[in-house]
């Protein structure tokens, strides 16, 4: 078919040009000659197509008119031109590059934290490791790399080596966990055995340290309501002795943790009162309310959140600001 479609695309174009050289061309000749020339760009326009990958085929429409318009609009020099494109693009295409990906090394961990350059290694990288990594050596080493994280960091990516197969992944681990809680109570038993008792940042030290503990997730269960009931006993020591806006903060925090929802939400207002902007006691007040079922007034609170851009909290202050307007 593509051989008939040459033959009478030849046959019409050369018609046309036969016609297009008589010198007294009339009105007659010039329908002719349009006739003909159409007829050879049609044929063209369907040999093309016929010819064109299935992705360019699509839609019919516009890719007929577009290969008709220029055949038909330039007498032979659009012929040619989109014949000898469709020929170099259809056997004589750009050549593909067979490597899709390209192998780099995996790279190993250093044994010492001078060694780590500015963010090539970070927690999601660690946690990868901890999970999937097959060489046994290869995760101490990670669990070895997490020391020299932040505590809140590496705190989840040391109680997630704890369930590892490998003994000497968790008893590392362990040693790791062992040693930062060891160290804060250390701080601790310090600090009570100091003789300034009647300081009050002497008793808000200390109960900063309890929070600490809690906070880094080194205790669970009753444990973890000890070290809370010990940081309350210390912060209303040091509320008795010198009344501050950071005592109050942390003091409805703590008690935030126990569940006592309302002390904490009359501890976070006189922080407030104190001096403490709203967006410092906003989210902890938010968090009151709705423990309390005051969903509207929470509504409220939440819109005094910080509005900086990439705010983790941006979407939760949208969808409150929504349900209470």
């Amino acid at each position: 078919m593509k051989i008939w479609l040459i033959l009478q695309t030849i046959l019409f174009e050369s018609a046309s040009l036969y016609l297009l050289g008589d010198s007294q061309l009339g009105w007659l000749g010039w329908l002719g000659y349009a006739s003909s020339h159409g007829a050879a760009a049609g044929t063209f326009t369907l040999l093309c197509w016929l010819a064109l990958p299935m992705r360019y085929k699509k839609p019919v429409l516009a890719s007929m008119a577009f290969i008709f318009v220029i055949a038909f609009s330039m007498p032979i020099i659009g012929m040619l031109g989109l014949a000898t494109v469709f020929i170099l693009a259809l056997y004589l295409p750009k050549e593909q590059t067979q490597a899709l990906w390209k192998r780099s090394e995996v790279p190993e961990l250093p044994q010492h934290p001078e060694q780590l350059e500015q963010g090539q290694y970070g927690a999601a990288a660690l946690k990868d490791i901890l999970l999937f990594n097959p060489s046994d050596e290869r995760r101490q080493i990670a669990v070895n790399a997490c020391r020299f994280l932040p505590e809140r960091v590496a705190i989840p990516l040391l109680k997630l080596a704890l369930t590892d197969k490998a003994d000497d992944v968790r008893l590392l681990a362990y040693a790791a966990i062992e040693k930062i809680e060891f160290a804060i109570n250390q701080k601790i038993d310090a600090l009570k055995q100091q003789q300034s008792t009647q300081r009050a940042s002497h008793h808000f030290q200390i109960a900063e340290l309890y929070w600490e503990l809690c906070y880094l997730g080194l205790a669970d269960g009753p444990l973890r309501t000890h070290y809370l009931e010990q940081a309350k006993k210390y912060l209303l020591q040091a509320q008795e002795i010198a009344p501050a806006a950071r005592s109050e903060l942390q003091l409805g925090k703590v008690l935030l943790e126990l569940q006592d929802y309302q002390g904490a939400y009359q501890y976070l207002e006189q922080a407030r009162r104190s001096g403490l902007l709203m967006k410092q006691v906003a989210p902890y007040l938010a968090e009151a309310a709705f423990a309390q079922g005051d969903y509207h007034h929470a509504a409220l609170l939440v819109s005094h959140l910080p509005t900086e851009r990439g705010e983790a909290l941006n979407e939760l202050r949208e969808y409150w600001r929504r349900e209470a307007y």
